[in-house]
């Protein structure tokens, strides 16, 4: 549950950028992270970057205040004549404009853009990479507010649980979305090389509790010769974790 100092914190790394948007021609302003301003802590297992003072994630999507169309700020102006028709159609033609007046992002606020932001890639369609990577940074957005609510000794149980529970299935979306992704597509996939998104999908996979899909995914970033050290030493500790869970399941 955030507060004013929150608030007050969280708004000194941001800033307003000036933004057109490619299916409305509406100039709006939108939230971005001032470059430099966050530490880069590292990431989690499945990718999910951390900052100090900010969850960056919340600031990936831009969304036109005017007609709804959203998508993250890399692909934001690839908008075909075909498919601006088709999101003024679907989208604009049935979005109410509203301004926006936040002075950051809340978790709330930044779930409700990436999900407009998924309605805009389904609907144009985008790529189905595209739209795993979207789910996969909705179960971050869930997990971060999980998190959030966990540090305030008055926060809501159930809620918390609802965060849990809607972050499981966005990993599961994801998880889904970028295996058939690799049928059709190619690395590199939304900036990932080869062995960046077998490890994902081997962490992805473990979530699922499809493991033998995490081992063979994490065998193929153990045997690459492009993977760091650092890569194969996250196959491994997996490997072990998988190991040890079924170990335990054998001797219940």
């Amino acid at each position: 549950m955030e507060n004013s100092s929150n608030k007050k914190d969280e708004s000194t790394y941001v800033f307003d950028k000036s933004m057109n948007c490619p299916v409305c021609d509406a100039d709006f302003k939108t939230k971005q992270v001032k470059t430099g301003k966050a530490r880069f802590l590292g990431t989690e297992a499945d990718l999910r970057p951390l900052y100090s003072g900010i969850d960056t994630i919340k600031y990936d999507v831009c969304l036109c205040p005017k007609c709804g169309y959203a998508s993250t700020l890399r692909e934001f102006n690839n908008v075909t004549p075909k498919q601006r028709a088709l999101l003024k159609e679907m989208i604009g033609s049935k979005y109410t404009a509203m301004e926006d007046s936040a002075d950051y992002y809340t978790y709330d606020i930044a779930i409700k853009r990436y999900k407009m932001a998924l309605l805009t890639a389904m609907t144009k369609p985008a790529r189905g990479s595209e739209q795993a990577y979207l789910c996969l940074k909705l179960a971050w957005l869930y997990r971060g507010a999980a998190e959030e609510l966990q540090q305030d000794d008055t926060a809501n149980l159930g809620q918390i649980a609802k965060y849990n529970k809607l972050e499981a299935e966005y990993i599961e979306k994801a998880y889904k979305g970028f295996t058939e992704a690799l049928l059709k597509e190619y690395p590199p996939i939304c900036n990932m090389d080869e062995v960046t998104i077998n490890s994902l999908l081997a962490q992805l996979a473990h979530k699922c509790n499809d493991d033998d899909t995490a081992q063979k995914f994490a065998y193929m970033v153990m045997g690459s010769r492009n993977a760091s050290s650092k890569a194969k030493d996250k196959a491994r500790e997996l490997m072990e974790v998988i190991r040890e869970s079924r170990h335990e399941t054998t001797n219940e």
